[in-house]
């Protein structure tokens, strides 16, 4: 009689316990809904042989360093960019430029000696200035924003000794990070995921048990999410230098504004680095391929007014020349990357603005 009580209680218990967590985990999925919420991201997967999940917190995956795929086509120095090995420290009558960037930096379509970066190396160099050699280095990584391209900066290339970056900015540098989804492939170029999948592909292990169990819970409770994020928070604020202060609490957001807030901030990290570094920061806008301009406000005026960054608007230096944007697609329903002529014709645009507003070129 008295095991038949015992055994009452603790079915009792143990029903309440699984009811109050249930309630609770509801609570917390709510309340997640409310600033994060299941979306479609850029799921990166072009090329699988190229990229690894990152544990650099924030930075989602990497370019494999050393990687050498589609017979040499692609081709990924020790330090995880696109080009060649750079020599560090950086020798004497080296003006070094490093040119931060997304797909349209990278170049799928291309060979490293035919995007933009490597264009504009060769021209600098066909012109020689005393004794100054130009290297232009392409740190283009498919899908990054800006938090990423600052990560990437701040703990892989910072060593180079830049005396300038080239921020490669597109409006979609305030989307959250995209990510690598084991078993993403063919045409799934994005897809519809809940945060359980983001976060387990996507945020570092914060708290001492099995990793195992650690990403079962990642991934399946709102509760253990809120835990993780609040630890991330918190050790973040107190460590900078290591983890970006709250890079996943923008993780998705309905009107993007929290994303949006959290990738402005992030400028304000790559302003510190240039004088913490002593490079000039310079930001290079990328518009769609149509000709129409719809770049963001902000970036086109905060750059100059808020960050004193110099800032060439391309759209502006397109028409100025009268050139149809649609003419520099790779492919007529493409979006922003461009054709040969687009990338030669950057190249040319980077060369003018490095003469006359920088004044790197007498």
């Amino acid at each position: 009689m008295k095991i038949n009580f015992l055994a009452k209680k603790l079915a009792i218990f143990l029903f309440s316990f699984l009811l109050i967590f249930f309630l609770i985990e509801k609570i917390f999925l709510i309340n997640e809904s409310k600033f994060i919420f299941d979306t479609t991201v850029y799921v990166q997967h072009a090329k699988p042989a190229l990229h690894k999940i990152s544990k650099l917190p924030g930075l989602s995956y990497e370019l494999i360093p050393g990687a050498n795929t589609e017979n040499g086509f692609f081709k990924i120095n020790s330090r995880g960019i696109r080009d060649r090995e750079y020599i560090i420290p950086k020798p004497e009558n080296v003006y070094r430029i490093i040119v931060l960037g997304d797909s349209v930096t990278f170049g799928t379509e291309y060979l490293i000696e035919q995007t933009y970066p490597k264009l504009l190396e060769e021209k600098l160099n066909s012109n020689p200035v005393s004794g100054i050699k130009f290297e232009v280095l392409n740190a283009g990584v498919c899908a990054y924003n800006a938090v990423q391209k600052f990560i990437l900066l701040k703990n892989r290339l910072i060593d180079y000794q830049p005396d300038l970056v080239i921020f490669q900015f597109l409006n979609d540098d305030y989307y959250r990070n995209a990510v690598i989804l084991p078993g993403a492939y063919g045409s799934e170029r994005h897809k519809h995921i809940d945060m359980g999948q983001y976060f387990v592909v996507n945020f570092p292990k914060l708290i001492p048990i099995n990793p195992k169990i650690d990403r079962f819970f990642i991934k399946h409770s709102a509760v253990y999410r809120f835990i993780n994020k609040s630890v991330y928070d918190f050790i973040s604020l107190r460590n900078p230098g290591k983890y970006i202060p709250q890079a996943y609490k923008y993780a998705g957001c309905n009107n993007l504004a929290e994303s949006m807030r959290i990738n402005k901030q992030i400028f304000q990290e790559f302003k510190r680095l240039s004088e913490q570094e002593n490079f000039e920061f310079g930001l290079m806008l990328v518009p769609e391929l149509k000709n129409k301009d719809d770049m963001d406000l902000w970036i086109k005026q905060a750059g100059d007014k808020e960050f004193n960054f110099k800032t060439l608007d391309l759209f502006y230096q397109f028409k100025l020349r009268g050139i149809d944007l649609t003419d520099l697609k790779i492919i007529p329903q493409g979006g922003c990357h461009f054709n040969l002529v687009g990338h030669k014709l950057v190249a040319d645009i980077l060369y003018s603005w490095l003469r006359d507003d920088l004044r790197i070129i007498p």
